[in-house]
This record gives C-alpha cells, structure tokens and sequence, in this order.
C-alpha cells in the first residue's frame, strides 16, 4: 500500500540480440524506457538509427492511421463485443501470427474506394436536395427552363420579391413600357415568385426598379423541359443514389466480418509502433546497444532472469538519475484497498517521496459517499447493480476498480441509510411493516433509525456530524504529514509545521466546547491558557525561516490567519448534509407525484408506478455521481493538501497495451 519504488537502470548488450531483448522487455512490460543524454560519448562511434527503422516506425504509424479509419467505416455494421464477452483475449503469438497472415491492406483498399463512393453519392444526394428545395416554389412555371436568359430581342428573368413590394414594382414596370410579361409563379405569406419577360432595349429601366424595390434574381438550371419534369428526374435519382448507398453499406457489412482481425492487427502495429520509438532511445555503437529507464526495484531481480533466457551477454547497472530528472511514480494497493485508487487517479499520483493518499482517504472517502446518499433502499439497489457487473461483465481494470468502489459505497450507504431512516424516499407511514415499529412514545418509526434528518433538530445533527467528521480529517491529514516528515528526517518541520498545527486546532476545538458548556466547562481556564500556549507558540516559530527578526514576528502573527482557512475546511463537510438531504427530498417528491399520478382512473397505477421507478432510477444516478464528484473533492481539496503536492509522473513501461484486445499471461 504504497508509491512503488523504482530504480534506473542501465541495460548494455550486443546488438545482434537487440530485437529478441526488446520483445522481452516489451512482453515484461516493467521498463519505461528513457533518452540517453551523454555527452561524454564519441559521436563519430555512434551508429544513428538506419533509415529502414525509422521507415518502419513510419509504416507502423500509417498502419494504424489505416486501419483506424476502416475500423471507423464498418463500424455500423460490425457486431460489436458486448460487456458480457469482453474483450478479445489472445496470447502475443497469437496476435502475431494474425497480424503475419491478415491481410489488412486490401480491406482498407476496398473501405477507401467505398468511401469515395459513398461520399460522391451524398455529395450528389445534398446538392439535389438543395436543387430540388431551390425549385419547390418554381413548379408552376409555364416555360421552359431552356427558355429562361436571352434571345435577340427579348430577356426572361425569374426572381422573387417582397409581396409587400409587389404591386408597387409591378406598377413601375407597366409605367416604362406594356412590353413585358409578368408571371407570378407562387406567393408565399411573405414572398413573391416573379417570372418577368421584358424587351432587351428596356433593360435599363427594368433593372433600375428591379434595384430600388430589391427584386431578387434567381438562377435556374438550363433544361430541356419545365420545373416540373425537373423535379421528377431529381426525385428519381435521388431514389437511385438511395439504392446505390444501399449497394455499399451491403458491401461494408461484408468486409465488416472482418472487424475482430482489424483490431487484432490494430494492436500489434501499436506495439510495434511502440518498440520502434523504444529503440530509437537506445546509444548505439558498432556492436553493442544501451538502453535506460526505470524499473521497479522489486522487478529488476525478475526481469534479469527473463534476460537470461534470450541471451547472458547483457549486463544490467543501477545508475543515479541526472540532476532534476524525477522517477515516474506508480501505486499498489491490494484487496480492497485497490478499488479506492479510482480516486486517487482522478486527482493524480503523488511525487516519487510523497506517500500514496490512497489508503488514508478510503475510509473517509467511503462514509462520506454514504452520507451523501442516506437511503438504504438506493444503497441495495447500488450494490446488487456492481456485483452483478462483477460477476457477468468483463470490465477493464480501471473500470473494475471504480465498480467496485461504488459496491463498497451501496454496503456503507444502506448501513448509513437505514440510520438515517431513508427507504427510497419513504416516510413512516408509506413504508412496509417490517421496517417499522412503535417506539416507547407510541409513535411509528423506523427501525434502527437514529437521525431524522429532515424534521426537527435532525438537520442540525446532520450538520454538526458533518462539521466533525470534516475536523477530523483535517487533522488526520496534518497527522500524516508529520508522521511523513519525521520519515524524511524534517524533524524540525514536522514538530513546528504539522503537530503545533494539530495541537493547536485541537486546544481549539476543546476552547470552543468549554466555552459552550458541552464538555470540559470545569477546564475552561486551563484550556484557554494552553490556546495563548499554542498562539506565542505559533507566533515565535512560523517565520523561523526568515532572516530579519521583523519579518519573523510579522511571519509569526500572519500565520494565525491559517485558523481561518482550516476552519474553511471544516466548513466544507456541510455539503454532505445538502446532498444527503437532497437525495431524501427528491426520492420524496416521486413518490409524492407517482401517488397524485395513480388515482387516474384505470391507468393510474400503472403510470403511478412507472414514474415512481424512473423517478428513482434518476435520483440513484444524479445522486450517485453527485456523491462520487463532492466526496472526491473533500479529499482533493481539505485532504490531500495537507500533506501532498501531487504531479507525479505516471509510470508509462514498454509493454503490449493495445485498445481493443488483452493479452494472457
């Protein structure tokens, strides 16, 4: 449960056993290899990558680009891998022999030629659609589009014009000439269709009151025939381009059998792609090969002996990273603790000497989900969903975890729920009989019942257990980084920066329930005399590390201001209270809306209870992403920066990942 150490490593070996170890280190997947800056080295001993492997790691790259974009066509039609099947599975023999015998180019060849079908096709299909809108108001037309433009004598120009305008336009063109003929084609509520033939000498004047009243010329294609038949022949070819689009998607779902080799080849141009640039990091003479990276020290043993079994010429040596390089950082957790790396994920992984949050926040993590949630009923339904998806589905391992986890958390919130009295929204007197009882004071209540979170002083039990539960984390958090700093031997640091801190939050807390009359009332001068203790202390000490004795105390009284931020912190925790609230409020309202719903008569009750279950059903969602995302934040936010800084970087070994098959060990 822990940040794993890892070691760089320096790996030499011939290099006519370069490939075989390359595929090991690949196929151990414990290696991120890194670039080799040496400066010492005789660049005129040095052997450049040859241009054929750099060739080849360009072919790889295309490869994939290739058979992305086929997987990116069939994919309609292809049958996809469920949940329940899971991924594809093979050993690296198996993936390589398919990726040696598959034939990938000629499909993607084929998937390209189809496309460019295809898309002519819809390029066609949307410019006769465009046409065929364009001359929807033009049906009516009397002439010919052939006869449409110039002749020796005369002009014919169809356009449209505001129908507000029209009368007025229509009036000025009589007024130049009676040469001319004026067809009105169709009139919309707004807009007039105008086919105008006038003489070619008046083409001035026409197009001077053409201007002033905005006629609009519109361009109609030249036929042999009228709108009409025009319209006929777009609607035929369009319905053939339909038919002929169903040629290729037939042709698509053929080569779409295809689909699980195109990812199996897929993958292994990843690895190749990958080994390629792994190899390109490699210092490289005339005879020898060195590589350098970082591996975790409890795998270097293991991996010596895989070595071993391709060749004993290669030596393996521990080195000292170079100034400012940082190691990448991975975390382990097992068992139930792993499922609880989801979280830590999300905000990142701590430095290579920080401590993995992980463990710390699960506990936290765990009841704050619970209390956000407070209905046993939802805590059911959430753990049967995640077992079931355990059991039945083949789900990545990142997937798993964050399942797991939300498992973990319906366990906690139905313990937590039937506390707080919450079944499904419920109140007393809608609830079944096994879930009730009379208490001493003759009145229904729930069973195991403690808190009634929405009546009386329940709210403000909910806020003040918030309120404690958010205290103690904070100092739990300020405890870990003591304890963290004492194991980096800051002894000064974590005595002055972490336990003043905790004792003096904790004296306050003590102050606070003296002077209320809650506990300790009989202490409240001794305590108080240890908050002065704790405020000379803090005061004398926070600005140790400032050379002028004036900004010392000056340091020394600000960092009293750090009272306000943690009590911020604490602050923070009310939110479990709104979102627990809220879950029960809303789970309240379907149930009130499904009951008003069900006195319909005949369909009622079968409305009633359809609203009812999708009413719930989204309460569990929204509610359930709602707790994941708040008490995330808690830990990130009032948690984790207690005692970490985080931007670790993600430990990224050679190995044989891929994004649609897994690989047996």
């Amino acid at each position: 449960m822990a940040v794993i150490s890892m070691q760089k490593i320096r790996l030499i070996a011939f290099t006519e056993r370069r490939q075989k170890l390359l595929d090991t280190l690949q196929e151990q997947g414990v290696m991120e290899i890194t670039e080799i800056v040496d400066e010492s080295a005789n660049q005129e001993d040095m052997q450049i990558l040859s241009p054929d492997k750099l060739e080849a790691a360009h072919n790889a790259e295309l490869n994939i680009a290739n058979i992305d974009f086929a997987l990116k066509l069939i994919k309609p039609f292809a049958k996809q891998r469920n949940l329940i099947e899971g991924p594809l599975v093979l050993t690296s023999e198996e993936v390589r022999n398919k990726a040696k015998e598959f034939d990938f180019d000629s499909i993607v060849k084929k998937c390209r030629k189809i496309e460019e079908v295809i898309v002519a096709l819809k390029n066609e299909y949307t410019a006769l659609d465009t046409l065929q809108l364009e001359l929807g108001p033009w049906q009516s037309l009397s002439i010919q589009l052939n006869n449409i433009g110039e002749t020796d004598r005369t002009k014919t120009v169809p356009g449209i014009i505001q129908k507000t305008d029209f009368a007025e336009f229509k009036k000025e063109i009589e007024a130049i000439s009676p040469l001319f003929n004026m067809e009105v084609v169709q009139e919309s509520e707004s807009t007039t269709y105008v086919a105008l033939t006038y003489a070619k000498e008046l083409e001035a004047d026409v197009k001077e009151v053409m201007m002033k009243h905005k006629f609009s010329e519109v361009e109609l294609p030249l036929k042999e025939h009228d709108v009409g038949e025009e319209l006929k022949e777009i609607k035929t070819r369009k319905s053939e381009i339909e038919k002929e689009l169903a040629i290729q998607d037939e042709e698509l779902k053929i080569l779409a059998r295809n689909n699980d080799d195109l990812q199996i080849v897929h993958d292994y141009y990843i690895w190749e792609r990958d080994r390629i640039y792994a190899d390109q990091k490699a210092l490289n003479t005339q005879y020898s090969f060195t590589l350098e990276g970082w591996v975790p020290i409890r795998n270097i043993e293991k991996l010596k002996g895989k070595l071993e079994k391709v060749t004993n010429a290669f030596e393996i040596f521990k080195i000292k990273p170079a100034e400012g390089q940082q190691a990448p950082v991975a975390i382990r957790n097992k068992g139930v603790m792993g499922a609880f790396e989801a979280v830590t994920n999300i905000y990142g992984l701590p430095l290579p000497n920080e401590i993995d949050p992980t463990p710390f926040l699960a506990g936290f993590f765990i009841v704050f989900f619970g209390l956000c949630l407070t209905d046993a009923g939802y805590g059911i339904v959430l753990f049967t969903v995640c077992a079931l998806a355990l059991k039945f589905l083949k789900l990545p391992d990142g997937m798993k975890k964050l399942v797991k986890l939300i498992m973990f958390g319906g366990i906690i919130t139905f313990i937590l729920g039937a506390l707080f009295g919450g079944w499904f929204g419920m109140t007393v007197d809608q609830a079944p009989g096994f879930l009730t009882y009379v208490n001493e004071a003759g009145e229904k209540a729930f069973r195991w019942q403690v808190i009634t979170p929405a009546k009386g002083t329940g709210p403000l039990m909910f806020l003040i257990l918030a309120a404690i539960l958010g205290y103690i984390q904070v100092l739990f958090g300020i405890l870990i980084d003591g304890f963290w700093k004492i194991k980096q031997k800051q002894y000064i640091d974590a005595a002055l920066d972490s336990f003043l801190w905790f004792y003096f939050l904790v004296i306050m807390g003590l102050f606070g329930l003296s002077k209320g009359g809650i506990f300790f009332a009989e202490y409240s001068t001794v305590i108080t005399y240890l908050v002065y203790a704790g405020v000379i202390t803090l005061i004398l000490t926070q600005g140790r590390k400032q050379k002028n004795i004036i900004l010392k105390f000056l340091t020394g009284v600000l960092s009293l201001y750090g009272l306000v931020g943690y009590f911020a912190d604490v602050l923070s925790y009310s939110r479990l209270m709104a979102l627990g609230l809220g879950t029960g409020i809303i789970g309240f309202a379907f149930n009130t809306i499904g009951g008003l719903v069900s006195g319909i008569p005949f369909v009622g009750i079968i409305f009633g209870i359809i609203v009812i279950i999708i009413g719930h059903l989204l309460n569990i969602a929204i509610s359930t992403l709602g707790a994941y995302i708040h008490s995330s934040r808690l830990q990130f936010v009032e948690f984790f920066g207690k005692f970490m800084e985080g931007g670790g970087k993600t430990f990224k070994p050679l190995q044989k990942t891929g994004k649609y098959i897994l690989i047996k060990n």
